[in-house]
């Protein structure tokens, strides 16, 4: 049994080297573990922090955007209910119930009247 570990080590070094990466490192601590090492064009650079800032604001743009669809749609139909938002905005009807409740708090529109019977107002429209 180990010619054949030694064979296959063997062949992946020999597979690393023709990919023009580093050999593979083994470590026999009562398992056996082969640690390979990526290129370094795709490893990941200390302190990069780019894409965490491009995913909220591709976030914040899709809630702001989201909120523009909904204050053209209330102020199209101020009697227009949840569900027909959603259908609308393509998003769920839990989705449309966080953006009225966060767009309510920013102040950018209000609840007139009861759930059922009342109608959405645009007290003011998000730049």
């Amino acid at each position: 049994m180990g010619l054949a570990i030694t064979a296959e080590r063997v062949k992946m070094k020999e597979a690393m080297a023709a990919a023009g990466l580093r050999e593979p490192t083994f470590e026999p601590d009562g398992f056996f573990r082969a640690i390979f090492n990526r290129s370094p064009k795709y490893a990941l650079k200390e302190g990069s922090h780019g894409s965490e800032r491009t995913t909220h604001k591709t976030a914040q743009d899709a809630a702001q955007n989201t909120a523009q669809k909904i204050i053209a749609l209330i102020a199209q139909k101020p009697d227009v209910t949840r569900q027909e938002l959603a259908k609308a905005i393509g998003i769920t009807d839990s989705g449309v119930k966080y953006h009225l409740k966060k767009m309510q708090e920013k102040k950018l529109i209000r609840r007139v009247g009861p759930d059922k019977g009342g109608h959405w107002e645009v007290v003011r429209c998000p730049i």
